[in-house]
């Protein structure tokens, strides 16, 4: 069982999760959700961008916007639903980017994977 059930039980938008969840496996992505948190999150440690390890996020706030820590930025549309961040060996994040939909935080990590790749075997 996904960790985001446990840790978020009224999370609703299970279907969007597990869909970037699935779609995102194969890259090393693993459910980390954890109930401190704002928002249930997926982690994948890439080793071969960069110089150092770099830790790829990938945030799913709730579907519901009046449900979120981020009510009022996710109103007024400040942030999005989905996000990707990239953080350095220190925790400190380095690169965010929101998405309005599923698809388009999907193909935007496949993209920094592929990029990342490229440069390893460069």
């Amino acid at each position: 069982m996904n960790k985001v059930k446990t840790e978020f039980p009224d999370f609703d938008d299970l279907e969007s999760f597990e869909k970037i969840l699935n779609a995102l496996h194969d890259y090393g992505f693993e459910d980390v959700s954890y109930r401190n948190e704002a928002m249930p999150c997926l982690e994948a440690v890439s080793e071969f961008m960069y110089l150092s390890p770099v830790t790829l996020v990938v945030w799913v706030d709730f579907k519901d916007p009046q449900k979120s820590d981020a009510m009022d930025e996710r109103i007024d549309g400040t942030i999005k639903q989905f996000a990707f961040e990239e953080r350095d060996v220190d925790g400190e994040t380095d690169n965010e980017r929101y998405f309005d939909t599923v698809e388009g935080l999907i193909e935007h990590v496949k993209d920094v994977m592929k990029l990342g790749e490229q440069e390893s075997s460069d």
